[in-house]
Formats: structure tokens, sequence, C-alpha cells
């Protein structure tokens, strides 16, 4: 008998290895699943003897099995959103009952099963069936989690500055007509020649989230081409814009500033359900022939891409985030104008300030009223030509050069009123007393005399300050502002280079 029981779990061992590449192919087990029965069977045949396994089979009881299309139909189950949480449901009630669930017809398996429901005196075979029982529902879970992702789907876009109009720094807007396109691969081959929003097809639903008002004119069409790679279909959205758009401008280096002009695009899906990328197959850039501004501003070729998430801060669904797409042309703006009529202007009036001191110390009420008269000037100049720029809450680098010369032009004054009280102090005490000395009687006679000296190391201070100022402004113009001029630049032969190599 006991010869008979093992040559049955013989053949049944022999059964399972000829199944098993049919075992594998059908059932969606993971192969961890595998790899731990072949290791326990192998160990307990090498460690059991015929005489052991007599005596186990007939210390068990009697197993029952599931058959494989039970198994068929809990995996096929967790495509659903409750088939994971069903399957850990049906687990953890038979390790509660310390039993396992059997994932399989073959006969190898039922023996398996059979040893962990006897509860026999070996723990390593109890051990061993929880562990296969964990298995399973780790492979089931995951399998769920990879089918429940959804993989977004690719919009890849891109933009062409077609017309470049008026730009109001102001108010903070331009006018411009841009050609915009999506396109999209459609993988359920169900549109055939014909695309339609209309018939259920998938549309990214694209809006324009920076005009302002009614101005804006919006045209869409479709059309549908046949890609090379597999058959997709590929169907691109054309979309061409036209209106005022709001712009916020960085003032930070006005006028030496450059400026992102930029049209922002997005969509009521959500990140879950489509994701933008820039197209490379297909250049963009800016038309500068027909740019109306071109007196003012000096625009740049190429298109930068920057993709974004919008989230609803009023809507019932805040968690919620769309992605959105900046497509972003540079603008720079000519600073000659503002060279000429700011900077220059603002050089003259502080630089006349110190012909203040070539006037006698003597004659105070003229070098205070010039000194006074030149920091009003300044004043009105500066309230003047900041009309032309918004209210900003930041001082750009035109308004640190004039406030610094009207701090200079201060500090000038001061000085000129300290020399006059020191002047007149100096003829109250010269008056008051008798002349004892040489010296003494000098200074009664010319007051002045003394103070000399001092006004000439002040004139020599502010005069060297003065210049160092000036040379360290044209440093920092060159160094800074003009440093983004030359990255944008370096980028448009970029642009440039990789259009003509796709042309070639």
């Amino acid at each position: 008998m006991a010869m008979n029981e093992s040559s049955n779990l013989l053949l049944g061992a022999t059964h399972y290895s000829r199944l098993r590449p049919q075992y594998r192919h059908q059932n969606s087990l993971n192969d961890s699943v595998i790899q731990v029965i072949d290791n326990t069977y192998s160990t307990n045949r090498r460690a059991s003897s015929v005489q052991s396994l007599q005596t186990l089979f007939s210390t068990s009881k009697p197993s029952t099995s599931i058959s494989y299309p039970r198994l068929q139909h809990i995996i096929r189950k967790q495509v659903s959103p409750s088939g994971t949480t069903a399957a850990s449901d049906v687990t953890l009630s038979l390790l509660k009952q310390n039993k396992v669930p059997i994932h399989t017809s073959h006969h190898r398996i039922d023996n398996l099963s059979t040893y962990s429901k006897g509860r026999t005196q070996d723990e390593d075979e109890h051990g061993i069936s929880i562990h296969l029982s964990n298995a399973t529902t780790a492979s089931i879970c995951e399998n769920s989690e990879y089918n429940d992702k959804k993989q977004p789907i690719e919009i890849r876009v891109r933009c062409i500055f077609s017309r470049v109009g008026e730009i109001d720094t102001l108010n903070e807007r331009y006018t411009a007509e841009i050609f915009f396109e999506a396109s999209w691969h459609d993988e359920s081959f169900k549109i055939g020649s014909k695309y339609d929003p209309q018939m259920g097809h998938f549309n990214p639903q694209l809006v324009v989230l920076n005009h302002i008002g009614d101005s804006l004119r919006h045209e869409k069409w479709y059309s549908i081409n046949k890609t090379n790679e597999e058959n997709l279909i590929e169907i691109t959205e054309h979309h061409k814009i036209r209106g005022v758009f709001w712009e916020r401008m960085e003032l930070n280096h006005f006028p030496y500033d450059v400026q992102e002009l930029s049209l922002s695009i997005t969509t009521p899906l959500t990140q879950n359900d489509l994701c933008f990328i820039q197209n490379l197959d297909k250049p963009s850039g800016v038309n500068r022939t027909v740019f109306s501004d071109q007196q003012s501003w000096h625009l740049y070729e190429h298109v930068e891409f920057t993709c974004e998430e919008h989230r609803e801060e009023f809507s019932l669904n805040y968690n919620e985030t769309h992605p959105v797409v900046v497509c972003t042309c540079h603008v720079g703006r000519k600073c000659g104008y503002y060279i000429w009529n700011a900077y220059f202007l603002i050089f003259l009036i502080t630089s006349a300030s110190l012909c203040t001191f070539a006037i006698p110390p003597s004659n105070t009420h003229g070098r205070l009223q010039i000194t006074c008269t030149l920091l009003l000037t300044s004043v009105t100049f500066r309230w003047v030509v900041n009309k032309s720029l918004p209210t900003i809450s930041y001082l750009t680098a035109l308004d640190v050069y004039a406030i610094s010369s009207i701090v200079a032009l201060c500090i000038i004054n001061v000085f000129h009123g300290v020399i006059s009280y020191i002047y007149y102090n100096q003829l109250y005490s010269a008056t008051s007393q008798s002349p004892v000395t040489t010296n003494a009687l000098h200074l009664s006679l010319y007051p002045e005399y003394s103070l000399c000296r001092l006004d000439r190391y002040a004139f020599f201070i502010f005069l060297t300050l003065f210049f160092l100022y000036q040379i360290f402004i044209l440093i920092w113009t060159f160094w800074v502002p003009y440093k983004r001029r030359y990255a944008m630049s370096n980028k448009d032969e970029e642009n440039r280079a990789k259009f003509q190599n796709k042309i070639i």
C-alpha cells in the first residue's frame, strides 16, 4: 500500500511536470509562486521516505479541490474595481480557518493543500501554505492595480506666432495671431476616414486661458493622417487664434528687459486623461517679417513650451488638476529711447550739481538755491518717466538709477548747508572777540579761507564716487540684463540650425 501511494505521488509529480508549460500559459500566477512549489516539493521528497508519506496520508483528512475555471473566474473578476477586494476577502477568510485555496486542479498542488489542511506536526508545511496564499493574493492585487491604471493620451503640440502686433507695457497685454496644432494617435481604430467629436471620438477640448474680453477669434478644423508606425491614425486639430492676450510684464531690468509673450492652452480633462508634449517632428517658430512694433521691440525666432498644472479653486473637484501648456516667444525692448531721454538727462542733472562747488563757501544762498532746483527737477522728471510703466511694487533698473541720483543731490545739498553753518559760526566767533594773534586777525578778515580746503576735499570725493557709480551701472547693464539677450540669440541660432537640418 505504501508503494502504491508513493507511486501515485510520483505519478502526480510526473503529471504536473508534463502539464507545467500549459499551466504557465493559462494561469495568471507569477513565476515566483511556481518556484516556491518546486522548492517545497523537492525538499519534502528528499527529506521524507515512503513510510513517512504513508503515515501522513493516513492521518490527513480528505481534501477538496477547486477547479481551474474558478480561478479564471476570480482573475477575470479583478478587472472590475471591486475585484481586488473580493479576492482579498476570500483569502483572509480561508486563512482564518487555517485553509489554503487550491489554485489549480493539478494533482501535485492538491497534495500540498492536503498537507496544510491536515494540520500535521510539521510546521514547515503550514508556513509554506500561508506563504502560497499570500503570494497568490499579492499577485492578484498587483494585476488589479496594473489594470486600474490608465495611461494618459499624449497630445503633441506645435505653435507658430504668425503675426505679433502692438505690445502694451502699461496695460500688460499684446495682440497676436497664432497658429496652434495638437496631434494625437487613435489606438481604437474606430474612426476610419472621418473624424467627428460629436460621434463620440476622443477630443482634448482645448481652451485658450489668457485671452482678454470678447476680442478672441477662434477657428478650428481637423485633419487625419495615417502614420507608418504600426498603421496608426494621427488626428490633428488645427487652431487659428486672433485676439488680445494678457501677459504679466517682468520689469526688473527695464529698459533692458526681455519680455515673454505666451499663449496658455488648457482643457477640462485631468492629467490622468492626457498630457502635453512638444511636437519635435514639426517645427515651431515666429514670423518676424510682419511684426508691427519693430521700432520699440526686437522679436526672437524660437518658441519655448512649458507644461504646468491648473487647479480650479472654487470647484467641487478641487483635488483634480488640469494640464496646461504654455507656448512662449520672447521680445527684447530697444532701449535707445530711454538711454537718451532718461539716463542721459539724469546724468546731466546730477553732474550739474558738482558745479556748485565753484561758488565760494561764503555764497551759501547761491549754492543751496541751485542744488534745491536740481533736486526738484530730478523728482519731477522721475514722475514723468514712470507714467509709461504700470504700477508695480518693485524698483526697475531705471528707478534705481534715478533714485540714486536724487540721493546724491540730497547729500550735496546737506553738505552745502553744513558748510554754510560752519562759515557763519566762524564769522560770529571772529567778530565777537578782539584779534590777539596774526592768525586770529587773518581769520576775522577772511573767515571762509579755512573752509576752502575742506570744500576742495569734498569736491574730489563726490566727483570720484560719482564716476565710479556710473562705471558700475555700465558694467552691471552688460553683465546682467544683456546676458539674457545673448542667451535668446543663441537659442535663435540653435532653432535655425535645427530647421535647416530638417529641410536638408
